[in-house]
């Protein structure tokens, strides 16, 4: 979920060892190698800021607060983090990643330059993941610069496709994610009286997030009293007796993250709602269970299928 936020991220910054450990890390590390090896890389350098950290933090755990972090993986040898923050937060970076060696630095070039002259590495084929596309342009001149005529290769689908396999801890990872917005979700109840703002049922549910460790919170909201506008940002509206509210929340919880919506009823569910609700809610129940297909099948048929069903 894309939302307007702050740009300094200002949820709880951990590493959770026993959900994550360096051993799982270590393990994506040498899958990592091996697609470099493939393409014959001899350098892999994987960017992230607060904003998009998905790559980094799957190799690093480390999560930028503000500004970005770049991760420095020779074939051989431990890898190095380079962080664009001031030195004094230093010992701070450490406590987020597996990785030892991180380079507090004011410019990216500067410490990639340290972290290849530490391992007497002159890279022929560097292989990047979200390095020019998200790095500034100013900071990513300086280091084409320091790389020094390399050849350049894009390894993004390699990140990629490694991260879209989950292991079982990060499967724990995201379950608990979710249970997390369950119980924010729970909340909604009690807070979501009529004459109380958007932002205040916002409020609630944000600060029930994240005293249970989550790093950021996304809430969007829609309601019934205004249907031409979809899910949208708290605003300063009072909530009306009778609307629907359709909340959808997002947050995430040692770098992963998990969206949940659900639809509230402030009083008394009207009868149209109550039929249109019952209908949804049996489709969907089918669609779970394979109702509506079977193995082998188009997924362009499902649609169609649950389409008829609701037209009964």
């Amino acid at each position: 979920m894309d939302t307007l936020h702050t740009v300094l991220n200002r949820g709880c910054s951990t590493w959770d060892r026993e959900g994550i450990s360096e051993q799982e890390f270590r393990g994506r590390l040498s899958r990592l190698r091996q697609g470099m090896k493939e393409r014959g890389a001899d350098l892999l350098l994987i960017y992230g800021d607060s904003w998009r950290y998905g790559h980094l933090a799957f190799v690093s755990h480390f999560m930028p607060k503000n500004r970005g972090a770049l991760a420095v993986i020779s074939l051989e040898g431990e890898p190095a983090l380079v962080v664009q923050e001031p030195s004094r937060n230093n010992p701070f970076s450490k406590t987020l990643t597996w990785i030892d060696e991180v380079w507090s630095v004011g410019q990216f070039a500067q410490g990639l330059a340290e972290a290849l002259k530490k391992r007497g590495l002159k890279p022929k084929r560097v292989g990047l993941v979200a390095v020019e596309e998200q790095m500034p342009a100013r900071e990513w001149e300086k280091v084409n610069q320091t790389l020094a005529g390399a050849e350049l290769l894009d390894l993004s689908d390699v990140a990629t496709s490694l991260r879209l396999v989950k292991s079982s801890s990060e499967q724990a990872l995201l379950r608990k994610t979710s249970g997390i917005l369950e119980q924010a979700l729970a909340l909604v109840a009690e807070a979501a009286r009529p004459g109380r703002k958007e932002y205040e049922i916002m409020a609630a549910l944000d600060r029930e997030a994240r005293r249970r460790g989550v790093e950021d919170f996304r809430f969007m909201i829609a309601r019934s009293s205004d249907p031409r506008v979809g899910l949208r940002p708290a605003g300063v509206s009072p909530l009306e007796n009778g609307e629907l509210l359709l909340i959808s929340v997002a947050a995430s919880y040692q770098r992963y993250w998990a969206e949940l919506g659900r639809t509230f009823c402030l009083g008394k569910l009207p009868p149209e709602a109550a039929k249109s609700y019952g209908l949804a809610n049996g489709i969907f129940r089918r669609l779970a269970a394979g109702g509506f297909s079977q193995p082998g099948d188009p997924l362009k048929e499902i649609p169609s299928s649950s389409a008829r069903e609701s037209a009964l």
